[in-house]
């Protein structure tokens, strides 16, 4: 006998098989208790979800002679040959390759003639959004009103294809995405039923990389199997897979984002010496770049590397800062339509990470690479980093475990110093000050307002700090006006308190206005140079072709 593939070997047979869509068996097995079994459906969901498989057991359950509740007994006539594909009643029709008006008007003719054998004749009708405009209106009316011996299943991965005339006479169901756990549990039950060793953490490795999709993971553990090896061991699964180890993933990442060309290219050289496939290599990437921006954001992932490789994501996502990660994952997504069209995937992926890596360098990201030091705090906080300086502001040391030195005579915090920003009647230094200055808090603090509020202090400044009075200078008096109402000062007096202490207090003033010219300019200031216009373009990817302000032609 022919052998037989694991994911059809394994296939659901019974409502109570389907993994992960209890919803939809539960409402199907009480249609067909109740025989209110619709004449049309539409399943729609991600490949490898059961969307078939559901079709195939619905058949077999309404025409099942032996039927017991809503679930089919499985030995009848009717349900072996539904099984096993001999029912010349169920009709399975590709929409890919028949798809034409001329399939679809045979397809009407067919409908008016009985069952054969079964009971109700089942037309299932996968990738249905592949039909043409014509055939969906040749089968619109039989769709609606089909004979009594006749149910249609139109299965698709692509539903808004599908024009809402058809949708409209078939009851939906979405079938989700199955959950990881479910799915390897279930990867568990198929290698103990054909008495192979796997290592549990390589059957959860199977099944993130499944992404969903049952399908996909039953295939891929097939392949492994086939490999021949007596135990297979997530150390085996990854070399069998041309996958990246995470150590390879944190530390190719942490020189990307470094900015370190010589250890980048080095380590990607490594894994294309070992035989690794570059393709799952930037697939790794993409998820080690996701993991470390949720990171960096506080928000553990439960299908996350963890271990020492997700604390190393971890350091990269607060050292990199999303800008850096953000466009390093839009690089790397970018390449995909290249490597469909068979672009050589290592030059490629070279290209792509040598270009992020001096936009990395130039926005001034601190170095993470194992070889390369990291800047001290000071540098950081000079760059505006949002994580510096909220350490800055709440005072801790510049490296971890080392005590906090006191401040110099001469520095911006020595009580002894006449230019402190803290004495009476002192201005503010001009210059950006070092870690536990003004500017690092004024950084600090336009980080804790939401965004309307902070964008209001772009080109404010922070006058001075005195006998607990938090002074800030607008240079547009429309904006001091935006910040005087009360939400906007309220939040601004809470993210003072944060910054200053509890026991400060704001003050808002307008700023001095610059010096006319000797000579009026030859054209007015373009409106499109307001900080607000500003804001509002980068908030919606705008282009600025004209602004004309009112009144004027």
């Amino acid at each position: 006998m022919a052998y037989q593939t694991l994911y059809l070997k394994y296939r659901s047979q019974t409502f109570a098989d389907l993994v992960g869509q209890d919803p939809i068996a539960k409402t199907l097995k009480n249609a067909v208790e109740q025989g209110r079994v619709a004449h049309a459906y539409l399943f729609s969901g991600v490949r490898g979800t059961g969307k078939t498989s559901t079709a195939r057991i619905l058949a077999k359950a309404i025409n099942c002679l032996n039927r017991s509740g809503a679930e089919p007994c499985g030995v009848c006539a009717a349900c072996v040959e539904v099984g096993t594909g001999a029912a010349v009643d169920l009709i399975e029709i590709d929409a890919a390759s028949n798809r034409g008006i001329d399939e679809i008007r045979d397809l009407r003719e067919r409908v008016k003639y009985l069952p054969a054998s079964l009971k109700v004749k089942v037309y299932i009708i996968d990738e249905a959004h592949m039909l043409t405009p014509e055939a969906f209106n040749a089968l619109l009316k039989t769709l609606e009103e089909p004979p009594v011996h006749v149910m249609f299943v139109l299965a698709t991965t692509e539903p808004h294809k599908i024009p809402l005339t058809v949708a409209s006479r078939c009851q939906r169901f979405d079938f989700r995405r199955i959950e990881t756990p479910a799915l390897a549990a279930r990867l568990a039950m198929i290698v103990e039923a054909e008495g192979v060793q796997v290592d549990p953490a390589a059957l959860a490795l199977l099944a993130r990389l499944a992404k969903g999709s049952m399908r996909d993971g039953i295939t891929l553990l097939d392949q492994l199997i086939s490999q021949g090896a007596e135990s297979l061991t997530v150390e085996r699964t990854r070399e069998l897979l041309g996958l990246a180890d995470p150590e390879t993933l944190v530390s190719l990442l942490g020189a990307a984002v470094a900015g370190d060309a010589a250890a980048t290219l080095g380590g990607l050289q490594r894994f294309y010496d070992a035989g690794g496939d570059v393709r799952q290599l930037v697939r790794g990437l993409l998820s080690a770049i996701r993991e470390a921006a949720l990171l960096s954001v506080g928000y553990q992932d439960d299908e996350g590397l963890g271990g020492a490789a997700g604390v190393g994501l971890a350091k990269i996502g607060r050292s990199a800062g999303r800008a850096t990660l953000l466009g390093l994952w839009k690089g790397l997504m970018e390449m995909e339509p290249e490597l469909r069209k068979g672009a050589d995937a290592r030059l490629l992926l070279e290209l792509t990470l040598l270009q992020n890596l001096g936009q990395a360098a130039s926005a001034g990201a601190p170095v993470v690479a194992g070889s390369a030091k990291r800047p001290p705090v000071a540098a950081v906080a000079g760059t505006a980093a949002p994580t510096a300086a909220r350490a800055v502001a709440e005072g801790s040391p510049s490296s971890p475990g080392s005590p906090s030195s006191p401040p110099s005579p001469g520095s911006p915090d020595s009580p002894e110093s006449p230019e402190s920003p803290d004495s009476p009647g002192s201005p503010s230094p001009p210059g950006p000050l070092a870690a536990g200055g003004v500017d690092a808090r004024w950084e600090a603090l336009k980080q804790k307002l939401p965004k309307p509020v902070s964008s209001l202090l772009m080109d404010a400044r922070l006058s001075g700090v005195h006998n607990g009075v938090v002074r800030v200078e607008f240079r547009y008096p429309a904006h001091l006006e935006l910040m005087q109402r009360p939400a906007n000062k309220e939040a601004l007096q809470r993210a003072v308190h944060e910054v200053f202490g509890e026991e400060a207090r704001v003050e808002l003033a307008a700023g001095e206005k610059p010096a006319a010219p000797s000579s009026p300019p030859p054209k007015g200031p373009s409106l499109a140079d307001d900080p607000l216009v500003k804001e509002a373009m980068n908030r919606f990817d705008a282009v600025n072709v004209r602004v004309t302000p009112k009144g004027r032609t």
